[in-house]
């Protein structure tokens, strides 16, 4: 991978809803410029050239019952964020490594945070969040994921899932114990395997993509993606509508098919000079990012 820094520019909007049964909404998203420490969380659009130290989306689903979830969400999000602007604030400039390391490394302050709130508070005991994150540095877009809220990246007329859900779903799945449509309607779809804040530590799986001009990224919490599959939400993509129309459309989607939890969504599509065109045919692909293994040594006694 190039560390080169090139002009990117992001059109992005980000939006949650309540649904149809919730009283409350645990989701949250945030949205942030990591060059000028500019962070949004609200209803937002954002659309600018990435600055040389990136940009960050972000979503998560909290847990926890009564406002336990709502807290976790809120506070992971901008922990994230704010851990993540601090580190590459104090760095003159920083590599795809290094960038990689504080993106993990602002995943694991939100977690103690999280964390040792739950333990303090009895009201909120037992809390934690879903995390899925897309931080952009230069030509390069990673995932940070913890839990099963989504991230999904579009080229092409093809649409490809970045992050791996951390469900037990999942994992039956992948073991060839249950179908993806079986997967559906299993009642224990939502138990989910890692999340931040459960335990004092936590291992956010990262993954990548090179950017290409006209990619389009979404990032969305479980309300969507249980009701809304990911060729359809590639069908509205395709349109190449405005974010904004785009959120709403799949929000309206998801409330139309019962809307039983909160439904959050970041619409993001990339441009700009520092990005080459795909080849025609050429689909996202999941790349998991490899840690730099250190040096081993084999143990040896000194010679008497």
């Amino acid at each position: 991978m190039s560390d080169s820094i090139t002009p990117v520019s992001i059109d992005a909007f980000g939006q949650s809803d309540v649904g149809l049964v919730r009283g409350n909404n645990e989701d949250s998203f945030l949205m942030a410029d990591l060059t000028t420490g500019a962070t949004a969380s609200d209803v937002f659009a954002l659309n600018h050239t990435i600055g040389d130290k990136g940009g960050l989306l972000l979503v998560a689903d909290g847990m926890g019952g009564a406002e336990a979830g709502e807290v976790a969400s809120r506070m992971a999000a901008h922990e994230v964020a704010r851990a993540l602007i601090d580190q590459l604030s104090n760095q003159r400039s920083v590599d795809q490594r290094p960038f990689v390391k504080a993106l993990k490394h602002s995943v694991q302050e939100a977690n103690h945070m999280v964390f040792d709130e739950s333990q303090q508070n009895s009201h909120l005991k037992g809390m934690g969040t879903t995390l899925t994150a897309a931080a952009v540095h230069g030509r390069f877009i990673f995932f940070a994921q913890l839990g099963d809220s989504r991230a999904y990246l579009a080229r092409n007329g093809f649409i490809t899932q970045m992050t791996q859900d951390q469900s037990l779903v999942a994992q039956l799945v992948a073991s060839g114990s249950l179908s993806p449509q079986e997967a559906k309607t299993h009642p224990q779809r939502n138990v989910i395997l890692q999340a931040l804040g459960v335990q004092r530590q936590v291992d956010a799986v990262v993954s990548f993509a090179e950017l290409k001009s006209g990619d389009q990224v979404v990032l969305c919490s479980d309300g969507l993606s249980g009701k809304v599959d990911e060729e359809e939400i590639k069908e509205f993509l395709d349109r190449r509508l405005e974010p904004k129309a785009i959120c709403q459309h799949l929000i309206d989607l998801a409330r139309e098919r019962g809307g039983e939890d909160n439904i959050t969504v970041i619409v993001a599509g990339f441009d700009g000079e520092g990005l080459s065109w795909p080849d025609p045919g050429e689909a996202p692909v999941y790349n998991r990012f490899k840690e730099e293994r250190r040096r081993r040594f084999w143990p040896w006694g000194r010679r008497q």
